[in-house]
């Protein structure tokens, strides 16, 4: 996983089958506990508040009954993370532990208790990928299809994939993603919605590079801006677009806040990325299905893009949840507009009568005033 300019985690692609142990992971299977490379070290930072649009939002809903699942890193125990499940797990012990710093962002934007788009959401916390692991067996295309079916099993309606593998388009006809193809088509038949980050670009993600899982057409994917509407120069194109820079997020830790991790020339690497801009989506997503139960990943997502601003699909919460209610126009209906009968109007003759009988009665009361006028004349 990288920091800053990429901040995605990378996903392996396997070009053949995945080996037999890979099928069989799942909750408990993670054959190492400790860590290949240190876990990083949080760099804290002061306690935000609460600002007002978030306040704003929240008097319409606040994601409550919706569960949200974070497939990435782990996500650590926090006391802003009030309903916080452990998931399956495929690095480490289990997927209460985040050594990269990187899924305990992601469920801070997501349900975090002051600063989350839907802090009434539950985290289901999925531990799919970890660069702290180097001999696990995850982090790959059958693991994160693995991830995506044990949190539909968990009763995920929303599932975060703050994770890419960039492939050269060359290439991607010959990845064997039928595993992932298969656990999409069951979220989107069990009526979840998946969103994923859209990549940043690097030497490992080329602006023409087939992203997996974003470039699937039932995955929400997100890029990440600067401002209002400008693309970050390391995102990605995508429909949609959020905020990936995260000045204060959920310390992975466990405690306290983090403005980013402590590198070994003692810097600080900012939490920015597509990553981060994903759960920003994921929140808006959970705010609707708990506002309208029983709304379809198809209805979300057309709601979400109609919401869109133009000109770079910055997604605005507020907006999204405000958009039109879900009560479309049945398909194929069609709307008939027959013409009334036509009618004559007796509206301008009557009109022209009146003008006609004024037009009369003036000229009466002018010859009246001239006779009067000529018979008080003095004569002589």
């Amino acid at each position: 996983m990288r920091r800053r300019a990429a901040a995605g985690c990378a996903l392996a692609l396997a070009l053949a089958a995945p080996p037999a142990g890979a099928q069989e992971a799942g909750p408990g299977a993670a054959p190492d506990a400790a860590p290949d490379v240190a876990c990083v070290v949080p760099a804290q930072t002061a306690a935000p508040g609460t600002p007002a649009n978030l306040r704003e939002l929240r008097r319409f809903a606040t994601g409550a009954g919706v569960r949200v699942a974070v497939i990435d890193t782990g996500v650590a125990p926090h006391p802003e993370l009030a309903r916080l499940t452990p998931g399956a797990h495929f690095v480490g012990a289990d997927s209460l532990t985040d050594c990269d710093g990187h899924g305990t962002v992601v469920a801070g934007i997501i349900a975090g208790r002051t600063l989350g788009i839907a802090p009434g959401a539950e985290i289901i916390a999925v531990r799919q990928t970890s660069s702290h692991y180097r001999g696990a067996d995850a982090g790959n295309l059958q693991t994160l299809a693995d991830a995506i079916n044990a949190a539909l099993d968990a009763g995920a309606r929303v599932l975060n994939l703050s994770v890419v593998s960039c492939v050269d388009p060359r290439i991607a006809p010959r990845i064997d993603a039928s595993g992932l193809t298969t656990a999409l088509r069951r979220a989107e038949a069990e009526g979840a919605v998946v969103v994923a980050a859209a990549g940043n670009a690097g030497p490992d993600c080329a602006p023409d590079s087939a992203v997996f899982p974003a470039q699937f057409p039932t995955v929400l994917a997100v890029a990440a801006r600067d401002g209002d509407h400008a693309l970050a120069p390391y995102s990605l194109p995508a429909d949609l677009s959020a905020p990936g820079a995260v000045p204060a997020a959920l310390s992975p830790s466990g405690a306290g806040w983090s403005s980013g991790t402590l590198t070994a020339q003692g810097g600080v690497a900012p939490y920015a990325g597509t990553s981060f801009a994903a759960p920003v989506v994921s929140g808006s997503v959970a705010l609707l299905m708990s506002r309208y139960p029983g709304i379809s990943p198809a209805h979300v997502r057309a709601l979400v893009a109609a919401a869109a601003a133009p000109g770079g699909g910055a997604v605005d919460p507020l907006a999204v949840l405000t958009q039109l209610a879900p009560d479309p126009v049945a398909a194929g209906a069609t709307l008939t507009v027959t013409p009334a009968d036509e009618v004559v109007s007796r509206a301008p003759a009557r009109l022209g009568a009146a003008a006609a009988a004024l037009a009369a009665a003036a000229l009466a009361c002018t010859v009246a005033a001239a006779s009067t006028s000529r018979s008080a004349r003095p004569r002589g």
